[in-house]
């Protein structure tokens, strides 16, 4: 598979799906007559970041992914403060990913990324070693962690909802 195939087209499904989950949770808040902001608020544990940071921290790291790959600097991204704000960080996200260009991120495969973080942590590793070992992990990782907020706060989701894509493909009777 290519640098681009295991990235790009992955993260756009996937926050498609994420608009999706944050729907189904608008819906439920709607039904249950109380305010989605509650939603964005909530947390599972009190160490760890809310629904709004999660939601940041995946299109963090597919808007990253594209940088990275592309060799462009590096956008920063503030947490959505409404469930609108939420939805259009997602779209903003997908159209970063729809202008990803294919040919510099395939010719990025073996070139070197560097990634800072604070407490001066640094990981130099080649472009395909981010995508698989960086850029894929943590994206999911906020991705299932917002499925788990939505779903620890009474929103009814299923597997079909988390891959909706892959349940198109079951054929009816």
């Amino acid at each position: 598979m290519s640098l681009y195939t295991v990235t790009i087209p992955c993260f756009a499904q996937m926050l498609n799906s994420l608009k999706g989950l944050l729907a189904k949770g608008e819906a439920h808040a709607a039904a249950l007559a109380f305010d989605p902001q509650v939603l964005l608020d909530s947390r599972l544990a009190p160490d760890m970041h809310p629904l709004a940071t999660q939601v940041r921290y995946a299109c963090t790291q597919a808007r990253e992914a594209v940088e990275r790959l592309s060799g462009h600097p590096l956008s920063t991204l503030q947490a959505p403060t409404s469930m609108a704000e939420a939805l259009a960080l997602i779209d903003q996200t997908l159209a970063v990913l729809a202008d990803a260009d294919r040919s510099v991120i395939e010719r990025r495969a073996d070139e070197s990324i560097a990634i800072e973080l604070p407490g001066g942590i640094a990981f130099q590793m080649t472009g395909n070693e981010y995508a698989v070992n960086w850029a894929t992990p943590q994206f999911y990782f906020h991705l299932m962690t917002a499925y788990n907020i939505l779903r620890h706060n009474g929103v009814p989701l299923g597997k079909a909802d988390y891959v909706p894509h892959m349940f198109a493909y079951v054929r009816q009777g």
